[in-house]
């Protein structure tokens, strides 16, 4: 019985001394958390903290390294968020079984780490320092975290050191809590400071790039701010703003006026000299008020603009040389077309004249050629007239009312006998939904039909041609078919510039200066209208121009009075001319048609001649480059006489511009070099029927 209760009393005492001890422990343990509390409460950054974690935990657990991995939700990876092994600060680790148990809050301990499915994939420099490790994890607020104790001996960690770690858990929660929490507070520091720095650096590129120099100044003018010491090599030394423009009281003035007015300003601009070199500056600015709308100051940029103003400057110079250029370019070619007109006209006139001279069949056929060839030489002296009149801007057209389907049908029938000598169908489609009458200028849009219809018809070796035109809504359509030769497709994108054809060999099969569609289409969008092309190679063309109607000012009438008959009365004209042979080619022409022709050598004698006998002559042919007075001076002197006589500009200054300059001077007709015998006809037609008229009046 005694033996009994001994027993009993020895196990209490036991119980009792085990009881002591573990109370002891806690009460260390206990110590070392409050002290592991404190220090990470007084630490100053993250590695602080885990190294006062570690201090702690070393106390009563024995290791050689450790790491604590967090993730953000359950699919991520797990990260490094601190470790004493540099090394694995950027690795990554999976999630299999053995870390679910511990971040569900299990605390295992691995013997063998390297064949667990976590461990399988690390480096060697990993493995050779984890030969046994002990493992928890815990919840945190932004994810999971989980802490690894590591050991190089085999078998280290015991029950022991995996009961201690469990009591330590809340210590565990708390400093991984605080290193999450200053992890994620410096990579927001960090990621700001970065856009303050990127935004800093941003800035300074702007200022380099938009104002050499930023200005602050309060209300009475005083710099409060200045971002360099001098611009544009000019030293800012001056306390108030206005000082710094010394002696230009004008822009000084101008400057003020922009502050006064409290509104934003820009590109105010100064020149000064510095170093007897030219600058110019730049000034913008803007008001700033306090948050209570009371106004503090100004603030603005400045920029050296010398560079931009010598750009401009250099600018406005070339431009005004080729502005000079293309005037001399005009002014050349309206030369040479008057220099090229005058001898082509004793030509074209002395072949007339042979023409009826009772030459041989075999002479008819060379007088012919020759005269085809000289008007082809008067055909491209026109085109490259009428494009360098539209390409310098000083063309216009002169509208009046036509009768479109008229002016159609007489450029088919002028081509008809070209149609005709190559066997082809030329054949013409007018709607009658057409007005009778449009406002238009008759003469350009038979230019553009000859253009179209005789390129055609040049290029059309079997087949046809056929003219189709329509009113479609409010514009009228007008296309040409043809048959011919086609153009390929590469070759229609350059068919409209100057002096292009579809290829080398069309020049040299064809003939032409390729100028012909580009004026039809400069012509055609002067008329607000298009022009297009649909072509293939081998099977034919179609060209359609489309221009909007301008109705008829006034309503076309139809004459009911009797037309005149064709008057055979000869006239006694007075021709001012001053080359020799102009003189005899018009003699020629006139004499041929039953006139008596007086002539005269320069304005002055033409304008004696009248003083002394005008009502002896029915009309003045008046030639306008002439020596001693030239055409355009003798008609005002004639018409400041008060004669009345007839006055027709006979010239080869053929511009519309110039036509109207001899309208203005008083003139009554116009008459272009060379003399087209046609043209001539109509012309002396009129004034045989105003003679006639003027016979039976009186």
């Amino acid at each position: 019985m005694i033996s009994s209760d001994s027993e009993k009393l020895q196990e209490t005492l036991l119980d009792l001394q085990r009881t002591q001890e573990r109370e002891t422990q806690l009460r260390i343990e206990n110590a070392a958390i409050l002290e592991g509390v404190s220090a990470m409460a007084g630490a100053n950054n993250k590695r602080q903290v885990f190294n006062s974690l570690l201090e702690v935990l070393r106390k009563f657990i024995a290791f050689d390294n450790a790491i604590v991995l967090t993730r953000d939700d359950e699919a991520s990876d797990l990260q490094v968020l601190m470790s004493t092994v540099t090394a694995l600060d950027l690795s990554h680790w999976q999630v299999s079984s053995t870390f679910n148990r511990c971040i569900n809050g299990e605390c295992i301990a691995l013997y063998s780490p390297k064949d667990i499915e976590e461990f399988k994939n690390k480096s060697p420099d990993l493995l050779n320092i984890c030969h046994s490790s002990l493992i928890t994890g815990v919840k945190i607020s932004s994810g999971d975290a989980m802490i690894i104790l590591m050991s190089c001996e085999k078998g280290h960690f015991t029950s022991s050191c995996r009961r201690v770690l469990n009591r330590f858990r809340p210590l565990l929660e708390r400093a991984i809590i605080d290193i999450d929490y200053r992890e994620r507070l410096q990579s927001l520091v960090t990621a700001r400071t970065q856009e303050l720095i990127h935004s800093q650096q941003r800035f300074k590129d702007f200022a380099r790039t938009v104002g050499d120099w930023f200005w602050e100044i309060d209300t009475d003018y005083k710099f409060s701010y200045i971002s360099a010491p001098q611009i544009a090599n000019h030293l800012i030394d001056k306390d108030n703003i206005l000082d710094f423009f010394g002696d230009h009281e004008d822009f000084k003035q101008k400057f003020r006026t922009q502050l006064q007015q409290n509104k934003s300003f820009e590109d105010l601009e100064w020149q000064l000299f510095i170093d007897e070199k030219e600058q110019w500056l730049s000034f913008s600015g803007t008001p700033y008020y306090s948050k209570h709308g009371v106004l503090l100051g100004y603030r603005g940029t400045v920029k050296n603009i010398t560079v931009r103003k010598k750009r401009l400057f250099d600018l406005q110079q070339a431009r005004q040389q080729a502005e000079a250029a293309n005037k001399a370019k005009s002014q050349f070619i309206a030369m040479m077309s008057h220099e090229i007109r005058t001898p082509l006209n004793a030509v074209l006139g002395l072949m007339d004249m042979l023409s009826s001279s009772g030459l041989e069949n075999e002479q008819q056929q060379w007088l012919g050629q020759m005269e085809q060839s000289a008007h082809l030489l008067l055909t491209i002296i026109n085109d490259i007239l009428d494009l360098s009149r539209i390409e310098s801007g000083s063309f216009e057209l002169f509208n009046s009312n036509i009768n479109l389907s008229n002016s159609i049908v007489l450029v088919k029938n002028q081509l008809q006998p070209e149609a005709n000598k190559k066997g082809i169908l030329l054949e013409c489609n007018i709607s009658k939904s057409i007005p009778e009458y449009i406002f238009a200028d008759k003469n350009r849009i038979i230019q553009i039909m000859f253009n179209l219809i005789g390129n055609a018809i040049k290029f059309t070796d079997d087949g046809s041609v056929k003219i189709v035109a329509n009113k479609i809504d409010n514009d009228i359509e007008i296309s040409v078919f043809d048959t011919g030769i086609g153009i390929a497709e590469d070759a229609q994108e350059n068919l409209f510039h100057p002096f292009h054809q579809a290829d080398g060999s069309i020049t040299r099969k064809y003939g032409g200066t390729g100028l012909g569609l580009t004026i039809s289409q400069l012509l055609i969008k002067k008329m607000h209208g298009n022009i297009t092309l649909n072509s293939q190679l081998g099977v034919g063309s179609c060209f359609k121009i489309i221009f909007p109607i301008n109705p008829a000012i006034d309503q076309i009438t139809s004459l009911t009075t009797d037309k005149l008959t064709h008057s055979t009365r000869p006239l006694d004209i007075l021709l001012a001319e001053d080359s020799p042979t102009n003189q005899l080619v018009a003699k020629l022409m006139l004499e041929r048609r039953g006139h008596k022709v007086t002539i005269t050598n320069h304005g002055q004698e033409a304008v004696l001649k009248l003083l002394q006998c005008h009502k002896t002559y029915d009309l003045v042919l008046m030639d306008i480059s002439m020596p001693v007075l030239d055409g355009l001076e003798a008609t005002k002197h004639i018409r400041k006489l008060n004669i009345n006589i007839p006055i027709v500009a006979l010239t080869a200054n053929a511009m519309q511009s110039d036509q109207f300059l001899y309208q203005q001077a008083g003139m009554n007709g116009f008459l272009a070099k060379p003399i087209q015998p046609e043209e001539l006809d109509l012309m002396l037609e009129k004034y045989q029927n105003l003679k006639s008229i003027s016979k039976v009046s009186s």
